[in-house]
């Protein structure tokens, strides 16, 4: 009997270690896959995140003008990219090569001022240096530009599709054809300088032989022979500073600045030809 008890003790010992071997196999956990993507911290799967990518375009967005002025970037217009769309820095637009072509003053050429309508609501377009500009007029009074506008001051040579937007903000530009006679450009350059300080000065090629000085201003021309102070005078009070925009501060465009300009009153010229 003792020995039956033995067995039977035995026997149930062997039962329960073969039972605790199956619960335990049966509750093992697998190894982790370290093959898988670690968990990022969301709930449901999901693309990779990166930021929107952004047009510069569309941040030079203006609704008035198409493209901000007074913004540089390489991708539209820093002053110093691509300028060869508006000018090849050809000498020919700054220099007379021959003396005999020397423009002769004729005080029997009377000045022509030439006055255009413009609309009330027009707005200059603005637009960057991968579009080239062109103009109906050898000396437009307004029009599409570029959206950055020069210093004020003296230049070897500025391009139309600069000096035009200074217009726009109220200066005068001052032309002369580079064979102009130089006592007749002292001259005129003398009384611009005197009477405010957003003036540009630039020889410009285009320009009539017959009439080969020039005042521009926005919307108005003033060509002439030769310089008669009053009549100089007059233009610039009666329609410098007239141009869309209030703008005085100056531009980033300096290629060939030779003299920058001074205050004479202000910034803002409040006082037009104070020293006269």
């Amino acid at each position: 009997m003792h020995t039956q008890n033995k067995y039977w003790v035995v026997s149930k010992l062997v039962i329960f270690c073969i039972l605790l071997t199956v619960a335990s196999a049966q509750f093992d956990v697998p190894e982790a896959d370290t093959s898988e993507e670690p968990w990022t911290g969301r709930w449901m799967p999901h693309p990779p995140y990166s930021e929107p990518e952004t047009n510069i375009i569309d941040v030079l967005h203006d609704r008035e003008h198409g493209v901000k002025m007074g913004v540089k970037t390489t991708e539209c217009d820093d002053a110093k990219t691509n300028l060869t769309m508006d000018w090849d820095y050809s000498p020919s637009d700054y220099t007379c090569y021959n003396y005999n072509s020397k423009i002769v003053p004729d005080w029997r050429i009377k000045p022509i001022l030439e006055c255009e309508n413009i609309p009330r609501y027009y707005t200059g377009r603005h637009e960057c240096m991968n579009k080239s500009i062109h103009y109906d007029s050898a000396v437009p009074t307004y029009g599409t530009h570029r959206p950055l506008w020069p210093r004020y001051g003296e230049y070897k040579f500025v391009p139309r599709q600069r000096w035009v937007h200074s217009l726009e903000h109220g200066a005068v530009v001052m032309l002369y054809h580079p064979c102009a006679n130089q006592l007749e450009v002292n001259r005129l350059r003398h009384l611009v300088i005197r009477c405010l300080r957003r003036h540009i000065i630039t020889p410009h090629a285009l320009l009539d032989e017959e009439r080969p000085l020039a005042l521009v201003t926005w919307g108005c021309r003033l060509t002439m022979s030769t310089v008669q102070p009053g009549i100089v005078q007059n233009f610039i009070k009666q329609h410098a500073l007239q141009g869309p925009e209030k703008i005085s501060k100056d531009g980033q465009y300096d290629l060939g600045l030779k003299v920058a300009a001074q205050i004479l009153t202000d910034t803002d010229d409040s006082i037009l030809c104070p020293r006269h």
